[in-house]
Parts: structure tokens; sequence; C-alpha cells
């Protein structure tokens, strides 16, 4: 997921900072969300980020809008990742890309996991 935001809009060079910031927010919610980050989070936030996609409020309008991304579009691809993640629905052809994408970060992530030295046990 790492910046999938940046990649789907077209006007990226000509975005004001805070335009670039809140869309940071938003990939690293999306990161957080689909557990494709680089860094490991506590449950309470695991927990606060899976909250904040379970049902869409003002909030989160309020959000896009900031990031300049239309809501409705965002909130039905989100949806639709989070189904297909879970099992619940099969991905079309072009969902097939982004679920390779998300198990070759779990899986980099994994074996970093594996030979992190905290957890080698001698």
């Amino acid at each position: 997921m790492v910046n999938y935001l940046n990649k789907t809009l077209q006007e990226r060079d000509n975005t004001s900072p805070e335009t670039r910031l809140w869309r940071a927010v938003l990939n690293q919610a999306l990161e957080d969300i689909f557990d494709v980050n680089t860094i490991m989070i506590c449950e309470h936030e695991k927990n606060k980020v899976t909250d904040f996609f379970k049902v869409r409020t003002k909030r989160f309008d309020n959000i896009c809008d900031l990031a300049g991304i239309d809501p409705e579009r965002l909130w039905r691809r989100v949806q639709k990742l989070k189904g297909i993640k879970s099992g619940f629905l099969l991905p079309e052809t072009k969902d097939k890309k982004i679920l390779s994408y998300f198990n070759a970060v779990s899986s980099k992530r994994n074996k970093y996991v594996q030979s992190h030295w905290r957890n080698n046990v001698r």
C-alpha cells in the first residue's frame, strides 16, 4: 500500500504541503489496516485504525477532503480490499496485483522478524 494514494492521483506534483501531509496520514492508515507497514504497531493502534475503517464517519470524509481524495471512492475500495483480504470476496483480475503486494510485504516482514536479534533464542 506504500504510496497507493499518490499513485492513483494525477495532480501529485501540484499539491500543497498540507495536502501531501493528509495523504501521508491516510497512506499510513491504509498500511496499518492492511498490515503492510514496515513497523509493528501495538494492539491499541491496530484497534483504532480498524475502527476508523469499520464505519464511515464525517471524520473520514473530512480527512479525505483535506487530502484531495474522493471519500466515496476510497471507502468503496478499502471495503472491497478488506473483503478480499479476509477471504469473503474473490479478487478480480485488477485486484490480484495488490494482493501479490500484500503477500510480498508480509513475507518480507516475517523474514525480518525471524532474523531479528531479539527473536534469536540461544
